[in-house]
């Protein structure tokens, strides 16, 4: 019976037979209010006249961007800027590596400034003593004799016959 009634309204449709049930008009499946919901909702993701949005920017064709673009355009620059802090934290990471190595450097410099300064010191103290024709330490400790014998011996010769007062031989009259 099915089959039949199947093949009745395929004959109807093919052979053009106008049937009482095929004049019958359908209820629509939508009411006036949901259609304007619905229209409402179209509006909203694609646009007014469903040509997209001009608050969300436009493509690379100069369309302004539905909704569903507009997010899709949002994620794709909250990727690239997450990327681009990626790198920014890396690129941080590696002057604070470099950063942390100035300093130790610096420090080193600053001990090496510092024991250069204090050789610099101890150079200039024997400088110093070279000036005032010091003796070595041990010679050091005859210094003073040394200087009482030296003056005595130039006293001596300076009694000797042929020598003048300074020590040094007169001149002899021929």
């Amino acid at each position: 019976m099915i089959d039949t009634a199947v093949d009745a309204a395929v004959d109807g449709v093919v052979l053009g037979r106008t049937r009482q049930w095929d004049l019958v008009q359908e209820e629509p499946d939508v009411t006036p209010e949901q259609e304007a919901v619905l229209h409402d909702i179209q509006t909203q993701l694609r646009g007014p006249g469903s040509a997209g949005w001009p608050q969300l920017g436009s493509d690379a064709e100069g369309n302004h961007r539905t909704l569903v673009d507009g997010i899709a355009a949002a994620l794709r620059r909250i990727g690239e800027l997450e990327e681009q802090t990626a790198a920014l934290s890396a690129q941080t990471t590696a002057l604070r590596a470099q950063t942390t190595a100035l300093s130790a450097q610096v420090g080193e410099l600053r001990t090496e400034i510092s024991e250069l300064e204090a050789t610099s010191a101890e150079l200039a103290a024997e400088v110093r003593n070279l000036e005032s024709r010091q003796l070595p330490w041990p010679l050091s400790l005859i210094e003073g004799p040394a200087e009482f014998v030296g003056a005595q011996l130039n006293r001596l010769e300076a009694l000797l016959p042929g020598h003048g007062a300074d020590g040094k031989p007169a001149a002899s009259d021929a």
